[in-house]
């Protein structure tokens, strides 16, 4: 299965079809491991990148994923994929990817192997109400929605959770769709690419929990809900979101100074599963890149000049991916943190970089989440901001 662009995820896909007349399957229980997330969490996972064992994605672009048993049908994945192990599979691990599908039938179930993970997905039927299912051990068949009225049907399945310690999702098909019910081909994908690249906050880490945070903070992440997501349905545009708890541009949370050995942002940036195989960059291409990374860098403190120099350079690496997309630095906080951002900015613009700026969320986002991230409004407010932006910016 070849994996690309994408249809705008949640309540844009609705395109049509019946409504959903029924439910979804599966609303999750909590569970999770206590692992705190952004500026309040080590970044984890493997401590070498080792190289690449493959390629993830596909020669071809167009973002259409053939499904594996339904001949000219298909499904769309927005997101960094790779080959799974089963014949005809796609496996995932960053947060946000998301397999947009449309099909006949009254219900709905999605074939998969998400080991032990217990990774949670949110579900929209027809631009409905997004519901949340959670995968259990050995999950072979997880049942989607049931109920619904006998017609076409538009399906967003996106991935809340993140890389770590949600590890390695696997993709299969679509299947039991009911009574003479089948899989079609996808609605077409929109001429609108967003990339994400960021923290814990990006993630959407903590956004359904409160200061209790009662039972860890992977039990209350929902990337469906961070700003990024927000904003990709406001203006009806794919997003890809490549972000991990804890990480930095230049130093990761609880780091004074970073060794060799620290897996910052530039070093997990060009894997499709972090940290063994590597992304096909032609498979997507955004026309706009938003950047969300500081928070880890300033936890020990003003990471200095340093901190300017390697959100430089990865902005750098990256203008050699994306020829051209715009770039949106986010400022969380103000104060010298805004200043560093805007001197990045300014560097850039001096050596002949011209699509790229700052923008402020300082006024939208909250720490009434859990371990002080962004609540549900928070991060709707930030999504806002973001959505504006990005309307006024691109004519979106």
């Amino acid at each position: 299965m070849a994996t690309g662009g994408g249809v705008a995820s949640g309540g844009n896909t609705a395109t049509g079809g019946a409504s959903t007349g029924g439910t979804t399957g599966g609303v999750s229980t909590s569970g999770g491991t206590n692992n705190p997330a952004g500026g309040n969490k080590a970044t984890g996972g493997t401590s070498a990148t080792g190289g690449s064992k493959a390629t993830g994605g596909s020669p071809s672009t167009g973002g259409t994923t053939t499904a594996p048993d339904a001949g000219a049908s298909a499904v769309r994945i927005v997101g960094r994929t790779a080959p799974g192990t089963a014949a005809g599979s796609v496996e995932y691990s960053w947060c946000g990817v998301n397999i947009n599908a449309r099909f006949t039938g009254t219900q709905v179930s999605m074939d998969m192997n998400d080991g032990s993970n217990r990774n949670r997905f949110t579900v929209v039927v027809d631009g409905g109400t997004p519901k949340t299912v959670t995968t259990v051990s050995g999950q072979t068949s997880l049942a989607l929605a049931t109920g619904l009225s006998n017609g076409t049907h538009d399906l967003v399945v996106w991935r809340n959770t993140e890389a770590s310690p949600g590890g390695v999702s696997q993709f299969i098909d679509f299947s039991n769709f009911g009574g003479g019910g089948a899989l079609m081909a996808p609605a077409a994908a929109p001429d609108r690419r967003i990339e994400v690249i960021g923290d814990s906050l990006s993630v959407g880490a903590g956004v359904e929990g409160d200061a209790t945070c009662s039972g860890g903070i992977n039990a209350f992440t929902n990337n469906y809900l961070a700003y990024g997501s927000v904003a990709a349905r406001a203006v009806s545009a794919d997003v890809v979101t490549i972000a991990w708890s804890g990480i930095g541009v230049y130093r990761n949370y609880g780091e004074t100074t970073p060794t060799a050995a620290s897996l910052t942002m530039p070093k997990r940036y060009p894997y499709a599963i972090p940290d063994t195989v590597l992304w096909d960059f032609s498979q997507y291409q955004p026309q706009v890149v938003v950047i969300n990374l500081g928070t880890n860098d300033f936890g020990s403190g003003d990471p200095g000049t340093p901190y300017e120099d390697a959100y430089v350079a990865f902005i750098q690496t990256i203008r050699a991916k994306y020829a051209g997309a715009y770039f949106i630095l986010i400022d969380m906080y103000g104060g010298n943190r805004l200043t560093r951002i805007n001197n990045v900015v300014a560097t850039l613009k001096s050596s002949g970089e011209s699509k790229v700026e700052a923008l402020s969320v300082s006024s939208a986002q909250n720490n009434l989440g859990c371990n002080q991230h962004p609540n549900v409004a928070g991060q709707q407010a930030m999504g806002n901001v973001l959505a504006t932006r990005l309307k006024a910016l691109m004519g979106w």
